[in-house]
């Protein structure tokens, strides 16, 4: 009866730690902040890899077309 009594003791107390812990907001919150960078980083990064000959003709169409119209006004 005693060995029940511990388990069912020990077994609150795991469970009282894991309530607090999903209930306090202590820790590091960075970490999560630079998973979620680093996720928007590849994801742009996979973006860019399947439409970069469309994303570089893009830039070079306007950027071509800027420093023309820069050339003639001069």
């Amino acid at each position: 009866m005693k060995t029940l009594n511990n388990l069912a003791l020990m077994a609150k107390i795991k469970l009282e730690k894991a309530k607090s812990f999903l209930r306090n907001e202590e820790g590091d919150t960075n970490f999560i902040s630079v998973l979620i960078l680093l996720g928007i980083g590849i994801a742009l990064a996979a973006v860019f890899i399947a439409f970069k000959d469309q994303v570089i003709g893009w830039v070079d169409e306007n950027i071509g077309s800027f420093f023309d119209t820069a050339k003639g006004g001069r």
